[in-house]
């Protein structure tokens, strides 16, 4: 846990089923239900036919641009845990960004962006029912969270729709890229780290658990600025 706690995300291998990994999910955090969850709390992600909806990337081979998961609620899952179970033939890596350092960046550097892309409704998440609130919010008056996605589901304010450039630059400056094995995942805090994915070809099959964390884990959300 001090991996998550310290950088906000930390990786895992040698899980080889399903029910070993729903067990561990469970063991960390008490599991989130989501719209296409299975009863067992976990999402099998894998490329499915026909097109996709809206916000239904994540059941493509086409590359996922980094997000919040849930980033239309009103309070985003903290947890996000991942898993192969049979990778890409080629591409499908996972992207990871580190919403701290992007903060800590555009705080120090661009002071203008920070300021209007952490301004109360400068964004809208979500289709009709969604959330209406800010890419950097406090938690608490110490702590920031990250909120974020860059697709059809997300309407800038006019402020801060000027510096959605500024803000990809700043995303590719603070990217990991991480290419899982079977067997192999990572475990994200949701409300600290952004995910993604490249395209692949192949067929990539991964499980999904969200969920928030056992109390004794004592994981708070979001992070701190210098």
């Amino acid at each position: 846990m001090s991996a998550l706690r310290e950088r906000g995300v930390a990786t895992f291998g040698e899980i080889h089923d399903r029910p070993v990994f729903a067990g561990m999910a469970r063991a960390l955090a008490a599991l989130y239900p989501h719209p296409d969850s299975e009863p067992d709390g976990l999402t099998l992600l894998h490329a499915r036919d026909g097109s996709p909806g809206s916000g239904q990337r994540g059941f493509t081979d086409s590359e996922l641009l980094p997000h919040t998961e849930r980033s239309c609620l009103p309070k985003p899952p903290q947890l996000l845990m991942l898993m192969c179970l049979t990778p890409a033939n080629h591409g499908g890596e996972s992207v990871l960004i580190d919403g701290r350092a992007m903060a800590e960046e555009l705080s120090l550097t661009a002071p203008e962006t920070w300021s209007a892309l952490s301004a109360p409704r400068s964004a809208y998440f979500g289709g009709s029912s969604g959330y209406v609130g800010a890419i950097f919010e406090p938690a608490t008056p110490e702590r920031w969270t990250i909120r974020l996605r860059l697709d059809e589901l997300i309407r800038f304010a006019p402020r801060a729709a000027h510096h959605v450039e500024v803000l990809r630059e700043v995303i590719d400056r603070h990217t990991m890229v991480l290419r899982l094995g079977q067997g192999q995942g990572f475990i994200l805090d949701n409300t600290r780290r952004l995910h993604g994915r490249h395209a692949f070809t192949g067929p990539r099959v991964m499980l999904r658990a969200l969920g928030e964390p056992h109390t004794h884990l004592s994981l708070e959300r979001g992070f701190r600025l210098p």
